[in-house]
């Protein structure tokens, strides 16, 4: 082989490996890239996944203390304010309060509200309205602290009605302390911006609420477009002749970006820690040096040994060094985790309500309240369904697998479900309670999280309640007993006092005593009957069943009937024509009374509609109709009465609320008949005042059954 030939061989070598090197550089460059860019973003997404732990803790509190507060009556009483105080405490809030909507002032902080303030004008109230769910506030001047806060609000709701807001503040110094503590090398730093770019957490205090990122460099003009596009990712951008990387995590609750910046040099210096890398670094050295060794004499191949061991020692020290680094950060980050983990079980074990995750129906974790409230040990209730604590059939009549599988059917569609449930204690006894379903992703797995509020003690008073309208009652019952024995008494009384009379005249033949024995019998019976009638009234429902409400109606104007009569008032009932039978679900007995006190009090309107008028005689008439409105039956009761003050309408089902005066009115009475109607038997009440009196309207579910008991 000639000396050209050798050449031309050696040329085509070069040219191979100079082409292999290209190839190599190229792809080792974009893989250096990728790398770096997927270290960048690890490290945004898991100081992320630091801060939305502690944002999701501070929201179950919220939840929890929301929760609390809407079981109690709300106002300045020490047992709110301790719900408040629980809540501050457990959540490092700076402030938890609540403004209700009459504008009343509720401050766990015990603040005291300067003259003319009004919760309905701050922001934090505004958001939970526009809302309508929990959520974050943008950061405002805290009034209290006079330091930047935002805060957690809630709209507080009871039974579809809204009562107010609930808001914990959280000073942004506190926030900023969960983020700075992210160390990124020497020149990278993290901080936090809103959806509109505005810098909420900085090192440089000067930017914080004053500041959009994408105004404070030319290079990030197009960077919000860019962060809209995906959840995370990582931007180029030049600062003061430096490259610099920014990568960003999008936080799903706040809606907020959590992002970390470090020039791209020590970036790349940085993500050298991965194996990938740093082997395709070596790659690329390996080849590099291959092709010089074709290009140099064999004499300086010692000389570049020497230095690529020299090298590879430095890289070795340097990797050696970052990987302590690391191994220090790694451990700060556990002891944090831990922290985080026992505040979190404080929090689970010390709820006022019995907490408890399940998985695929089975139940996983428990509170201590739970082991407390069913009387079993933890390790017998995990692994357990809800059905397995519970009855066969419900408290409403209904099969409890039946109930709870059209309740999971209503979780699943997406919608938090919130209801009464009858459980069973370790010793067989059951005790109703209410419980929240929610579920959540916990550790990639989606779990069901349940609330559970044990309300023996709230459905014994509301039953003693009851009852004591019921025993109020009885006095003006038993006057009207005595009004309708009067009549057959002074009828038995003559046909004693006409035997003497009877039998000196000879009259007393076997027809006469035929007679006065059936006509005794029949005014006998009239008085038994009345007996069962208020018997049945006052006896309380223990079970729910199907009754029919025409049925019902009259049982109720039976038992008031001589009342109106001495009175001379007239009641005509309008039933529905083209249905004979109306069936509905509750308590029967209970319905009754309701029925019972409305019309008694629309007696007492009358009556003093009478007294004002004088001279003046008015009509003395109630109307009560029967209505069918597609599966709904509707009772309306009118009188001629005096009407409702316009300023009574709002408060008239209040409890203890009256317009009798404290002599004759309990203020009980219209409370526990909307309790009974819209609580027991999912129906609406409503009263209205018309042109001659007033109205009450009582709208109830048609039941499918036909008189079975629940």
């Amino acid at each position: 082989m000639n000396l050209k030939t050798n050449y031309l061989v050696m040329a085509v070598l070069l040219l191979i490996i100079l082409i292999l090197v290209g190839i190599t550089y190229n792809s080792t460059r974009i893989i250096t890239e990728r790398t770096v860019e997927n270290h960048q973003q690890s490290i945004a997404a898991d100081a992320a996944k630091t801060v939305e732990l502690w944002l999701s803790q501070h929201l179950s509190i919220v939840e929890a203390a929301a929760g609390a507060v809407q079981q109690i009556p709300m106002g300045q009483t020490p047992e709110t304010l301790r719900i408040l105080k629980m809540a501050m405490k457990a959540g490092n809030f700076s402030d938890v309060y609540i403004g209700l909507k009459d504008g009343t002032m509720i401050d766990g902080a015990d603040w005291i509200p300067p003259k003319g303030y009004d919760p309905r004008n701050r922001p934090w109230y505004k958001k939970a309205l526009a809302d309508n769910k929990i959520t974050f506030t943008t950061p405002y001047i805290d009034l209290t602290t006079t330091k930047l806060v935002i805060a957690i609000v809630k709209p507080l709701v009871i039974k579809n009605e809204f009562k107010g807001v609930i808001s914990a503040d959280i000073i942004l110094d506190t926030l900023e302390q969960n983020v700075m503590n992210v160390k990124i090398g020497t020149s990278g730093y993290t901080f936090i911006i809103d959806s509109l770019g505005t810098v909420l957490v900085h090192p440089d205090q000067e930017l914080l609420m004053t500041a959009k990122i994408q105004e404070t460099n030319q290079s990030l003009s197009g960077i919000l477009e860019y962060f809209k596009t995906s959840g995370s990712g990582s931007y180029y951008y030049n600062y003061l002749g430096e490259e610099k990387i920014l990568s960003f995590q999008r936080l799903p609750e706040t809606g907020w970006y959590l992002c970390t910046t470090v020039q791209k040099k020590e970036a790349y210096t940085l993500a050298k820690n991965t194996a990938m890398l740093f082997a395709m670094g070596m790659v690329f050295k390996i080849l590099g040096i291959l092709a010089i060794l074709l290009l140099m004499v064999i004499g300086v191949s010692a000389l570049i040994l020497i230095i690529s061991k020299h090298r590879y020692e430095s890289i070795v020290k340097q990797q050696k060094q970052l990987l302590s680094g690391k191994d220090r950060d790694l451990k700060g980050e556990i002891t944090r985790r831990k922290e985080i983990e026992t505040r979190y079980q404080t929090l689970f074990n010390v709820a006022t309500n019995a907490i408890m995750l399940s998985k695929n129906f089975a139940f996983i974790e428990c509170n201590e309240k739970a082991v407390h409230m069913f009387g079993q040990p933890h390790e017998k209730i995990i692994g357990k369904s809800m059905l397995d604590l519970s009855p066969a059939i419900q408290q409403d009549g209904r099969e409890s697998k039946k109930k709870f599988d059209q309740i999971i059917e209503n979780l699943v569609a997406g919608d938090q479900q919130i209801f009464e449930w009858a459980f069973n204690r370790s010793d067989g006894t059951e005790f109703p309670a209410e419980v929240g379903l929610k579920t959540l992703r916990l550790d990639s797995e989606m779990v069901t999280l349940y609330s559970i509020w044990d309300i023996s003690k709230r459905a014994d008073a509301e039953h003693q309640l009851r009852q004591a309208q019921k025993l109020a009652a009885m006095g003006e019952m038993l006057s009207a007993i005595a009004h309708q024995w009067r009549q057959p008494l002074n009828a038995l009384s003559t046909y004693i006092a006409s035997l003497p009379s009877a039998f000196y005249n000879q009259m007393i033949t076997k027809e006469f005593i035929e007679k006065m024995v059936k006509e005794s019998d029949s005014q006998i019976q009239f008085m038994s009957r009345t007996i069962n009638d208020f018997r049945q009234y006052f006896r309380p429902s223990k079970t729910k069943q199907t009754f029919e409400v025409q049925d019902t109606v009259r049982s109720a104007v039976k038992l008031i009937n001589p009342q109106l009569k001495q009175n001379a008032i007239t009641l005509q009932i309008n039933e529905v024509l083209d249905a004979k039978e109306l069936f509905v679900f509750g308590y029967k007995n209970e319905f009754v009374h309701v029925l019972v006190n409305i019309i008694s009090n629309a007696k007492d309107a009358i009556l003093e509609q009478q007294e004002k008028t004088r001279n003046i005689e008015i009509p003395r008439r109630i109307d009560i109709y029967v209505e069918k409105q597609n599966n709904t039956v509707v009772l309306k009761i009118k009188d001629t009465g005096c009407g409702i003050p316009d300023l009574s309408l709002t408060k008239i089902f209040t409890p203890y609320f009256t317009t009798k005066g404290i002599a004759t009115g309990t203020g009980i009475g219209l409370y526990m008949a909307k309790m009974i109607v819209e609580k027991e038997m999912q129906g609406q009440i409503s009263v209205e005042n018309m042109s001659d009196g007033a109205r009450f309207i009582i709208s109830l579910p048609l039941s499918d059954l036909k008189g079975n008991t629940g």
